[in-house]
């Protein structure tokens, strides 16, 4: 008898557990169950790509929720799939009674009641061909949205709150607009090259009208009981598998190979340092951070084995250089440029000088460990005899309690106590995986692995939380706390195991559609692999882009856009049809022909003929053609025919652009550079163009002007280099490297003991690098830390500062005037008219622009009275003067006439090199 009563328990309990349909927990929660389940209710599936995308061995989130409501809670439920445009219009009718998935906003508040929330969502703008660094880039863009009012509010609210705006276009296929700039959740779905997360939307939900409230308690005990796990489980599966599809579909034939019989590979780690890129573990002595973790992933998603050879012995370049191992991780420096490669950068770390209050101000020299990045910079800002090598941390730190040292330069900060010693942050640098040359694939596999499978970001954050673990675990004796660091070290390796076993078993779809359904022309798969296989073809490629297409789609709708984009498809099939002509994405054909640019053109130009319905709504093309010759792939000929029809869109000129030998070199030169500069601005270097007392005729200081000297590229000059900084939002990195280099020269010129009587060396600070919130505190930290008073230093503003918001840029200015340096407005009358602003303004000189000089040439009565009263103003606002572009002694008389306080040109000296001024300084 009590076996048969265990026996039923058991059963009972069992079937309650583990149950696959939802069991109600209490009397009335079974009642309110029941008269659901009686209830026939309309549940809608947003038509979402995310929501709808499926693998053979995952089914899609839209599918599992339809196994939530009809599966495990019974109810007579009909689905109906609905955009995300006519949600609204559905739950105002009635005709839906609720939403399977949808985040949770208060637009739809007056239609329906939400859950609790089962997964958050973050929001990113991404695109494929925009750069896109910061919220700054989106100031007064066209950005693409879904149809989904919540995800737009918080866009609009976090560009405000940052005084920036953008205009939003909703579109109910995103992927149609992924090279111009989209708002998504899941920015995977659109392998973007560009990107940044601007917030988090709120929890994803599920929503049941008004009338059907008190039902919601259910549904939360039941996602809570199972199915919130499930849909997540499900939700998890879909994005490494789609992160990993991404990554393999970017490989070529050559690297898919490489990966089957790769070698195990060999790496060091710094050993003498514990920074987060890598740092021996305490606990169990192996090495832990980003790096380690880096090759943790490489080796599930990959199947790569690597080999921590590191050991007590101190690995250096040479050790590499000798194939002692395969990588190490180091910082990318134009030196080690010329024996190694490197992949993109894992990480940033910083650079600390360390002293103590007690020591010598006398002691200005500097420890650093032997070899390592610190040594490097070191040598950049001071002298040889000024720095003092050491092979271990320990030695270094004892020399420095010791007095022997007055300064370390270190990266791990950590290592000191902040109750003893003085941190003070002095730069950061970028951390790389570095291999030897002839590890070509291995990097570039690598490389594409960060940039569609790896989260570097996640993997510093996991690895300091990790690190921050282990801290406490070694500050704590207590055993719970060990257990639970054991516990989650043990989810991390299962977690990073079990996706490696998911991720392996899943394949590429190969059921890809041939041909474009609306058109009937090949799509982006074959073209693709058109791209792979035909790279022997000759002839030319092309690229077609529609314009003003959009507007007619938007105002007409997509009906009468797919009559004009069948219109178009068989104009260029019936007019190429020796060729190949692909549809490649919206409004973008991309074609191959055996003909020549003007053939081609020709047959373009009778687009009116053929297509009246283009001709009718004023719907053009832009056009870009390239040779494709057999020392070129198919893939690189299609990218310069691209970059050509987005030239003929700038220029407005004409509508077709052939990328000639000139247009590609162009394009290729502002790639490397752009490429260079964004990797390493170790060869931006000042020149310095003097400047003289016009009645003394003696050197009162110079310019520093910004000049770059690239390893791979030679000299290129700064009407080159620095409009790329400019556009690309790096220009504060030239400014402070200028800035920095011409303090340390002034600091050199004092510790040299060379009289400095009324001499300034004179830098520019950038529109973009004044609004920066850190400009003070650099200028402020360089002054310090290389003990040069800011009566030595001027600084050089244009008059298109003005633009800036007045209040934060006079601050700003008062701010660099109390530190003593004197501010030069520059380039005046060269742009903005500013004159009405001199009497406000905290200045102290005025360089007057180079043209007004050259006017005199033009016309010298006028031009003599227009710098003759320009000179009388500024001098009656007790302002000093400096002509810039003096070239003869005419205008040196003239200048010495007017009585003008300074002068810079060519007359006196080109701009040279450091050590050329500075036998000019001894010589005064």
């Amino acid at each position: 008898m009590i076996y048969r009563l265990f026996t039923l328990v058991f059963f009972v309990l069992f079937n309650f557990t583990f149950s696959e349909v939802y069991t109600p927990k209490t009397p009335k929660e079974k009642i309110e169950f029941s008269k659901f389940q009686k209830e026939k209710i309309t549940i809608a599936l947003l038509d979402e790509p995310f929501y709808n995308l499926t693998y053979p061995n995952s089914i899609s989130l839209n599918d599992t929720s339809k196994k939530f409501f009809k599966d495990y809670l019974q109810l007579n439920v009909v689905f109906k799939t609905v955009s995300y445009k006519n949600l609204k219009k559905e739950l105002q009718s009635g005709e839906i009674d609720g939403i399977a998935l949808i985040p949770k906003n208060s637009f739809f508040d007056q239609y329906v009641d939400f859950s609790d929330s089962i997964f958050s969502e973050k929001l990113y703008v991404i695109s494929q061909d925009i750069v896109i660094n910061s919220l700054q880039d989106l100031n007064d863009k066209i950005i693409y949205t879904p149809y989904m009012e919540s995800y737009t509010h918080i866009l609009n609210s976090i560009l405000d709150n940052n005084n920036f705006h953008s205009y939003y276009i909703p579109v109910e296929n995103l992927n149609d607009y992924k090279n111009k700039l989209i708002l998504t959740t899941n920015p995977v779905l659109y392998k973007p090259n560009y990107g940044i997360q601007i917030g988090n939307s709120s929890g994803v939900t599920i929503a049941l009208s008004h009338k059907y409230k008190d039902f919601l308690p259910i549904i939360n005990n039941a996602l809570k009981n199972r199915y919130r796990n499930i849909i997540l489980k499900e939700l998890s599966n879909l994005s490494q598998t789609l992160s990993y599809n991404n990554f393999y579909t970017s490989l070529t034939e050559e690297e898919k190979e490489y990966l089957k019989k790769i070698p195990p590979i060999r790496v060091a780690y710094e050993n003498r340092t514990n920074s987060l890129v890598s740092y021996k573990s305490e606990i169990d002595g192996t090495y832990k951070g980003i790096a380690p973790n880096i090759f943790k992933v490489l080796k599930n998603n990959l199947n790569i084995d690597f080999i921590d050879i590191t050991n007590n012995e101190y690995k250096t370049p040479n050790n590499l250089k000798n194939k002692e191992f395969d990588a190490m991780i180091l910082s990318k420096t134009q030196k080690r440029s010329e024996d190694f490669i490197f992949s993109k950068k894992i990480y940033d770390i910083g650079i600390y000088v360390i002293n103590l209050d007690n020591s010598p101000s006398s002691s200005g020299s500097i420890g650093v460990l032997k070899d390592n990045v610190e040594e490097h910079i070191a040598n950049r800002y001071d002298v040889q005899s000024n720095i003092i090598t050491f092979d271990s941390l320990d030695s270094m730190v004892k020399a420095l309690n010791e007095g022997s040292v007055g300064n370390l330069l270190v990266t791990n900060k950590e290592y000191f106590d902040s109750n003893k010693y003085n941190i003070i942050p002095f730069e950061t640098i970028p951390v790389n995986l570095m291999f030897n040359k002839e590890n070509k694939i291995l990097r570039d596999i690598i490389n594409k692995a960060f940039h569609h499978s790896i989260d570097l970001k996640n993997l510093a954050n996991l690895s300091e939380l990790e690190r921050d673990i282990e801290n406490k675990n070694i500050y704590s004796q207590n055993k719970e706390i060990r257990d639970i660091l054991i516990f989650f070290s043990i989810l991390f390796i299962f977690i990073i195991f079990a996706i490696s076993i998911y991720l392996y078993k899943e394949r590429l779809n190969k059921n890809n559609l041939l041909k474009d359904s609306l058109t009937d022309l090949p799509n982006r798969f074959i073209f693709d692999r058109f791209c792979r296989e035909q790279n022997t073809l000759t002839g030319c490629t092309f690229v077609i882009d529609l314009n003003n297409f959009k507007n007619i789609n938007d105002s007409l709708g997509h009906e009468f856009g797919d009559i004009i984009l069948k219109e178009f498809a068989s104009f260029l099939k019936n007019s190429f049809m020796d060729s190949y002509i692909f549809r490649i994405s919206g409004d973008e054909f991309y074609g191959f022909s055996f003909e020549n640019h003007q053939e081609i053109i020709e047959k373009l130009k009778k687009y009116k003929e053929f297509c009246p319905t283009l001709l009718k709504y004023n719907i053009t093309f832009n056009l870009g053609i390239s040779h494709k010759s057999s020392n070129i792939t198919l893939a690189t000929s299609f990218r310069f025919s691209d970059l050509a029809m987005l030239e003929t869109k700038k220029e407005k000129s004409k509508f077709y652009k052939i990328a000639d030998e000139k247009f590609i070199e162009k394009m290729d030169r502002e790639s490397s550079i752009l490429s260079l500069l964004k990797e390493d601005i170790s060869g931006v270097y000042p020149v310095f163009q003097p400047k003289y007392c016009i009645k003394t005729n003696k050197i009162i200081g110079a310019e520093a002007l910004a000049r770059y000297n690239s390893l791979e590229l030679g000299p290129i000059g700064p009407f080159e280099f620095i409009p790329i900084a400019e556009k690309y939002s790096f220009i504060h990195k030239v400014d402070y490297k200028i800035a920095k280099e011409s303090i340390v020269y002034v600091s050199n010129l004092i510790n040299s003991g060379i009289e400095l009587d009324n001499f300034r060396i004179s830098f520019n600070i950038s529109m973009k690098t004044f609004k920066r919130d850190d400009l003070i505190t650099i200028v402020t930290g360089l002054l310090s830390y290389f003990k040069v008073p800011g009566k030595y230093i001027e600084v050089e503003i244009t008059e298109s500062i003005f633009v800036l918001d007045m209040k934060d840029l006079i601050t700003k200015l008062k701010a660099l005037k109390n530190l003593g340096i004197q501010i030069s407005l520059d380039d005046f009358t060269a742009g903005h008219s500013t004159a009405g602003l001199l009497p406000l303004l905290p200045i102290d000189v005025v360089k007057f622009d180079k043209s007004l000089l050259d006017s005199l040439e033009v016309n010298q009565e006028k031009s003599m009275i227009v710098y003759k009263n320009l000179t009388s103003l500024i001098k009656d606002l007790n302002f000093k003067i400096v002509s810039e572009g003096v070239e003869t002694k005419e205008q040196l008389e003239f200048l010495k006439f007017l009585a003008v306080d300074y002068a810079q040109g060519y007359y006196f000296s080109k701009p040279i090199s450091k050590d050329e001024f500075t036998l000019e300084v001894k010589n005064i």
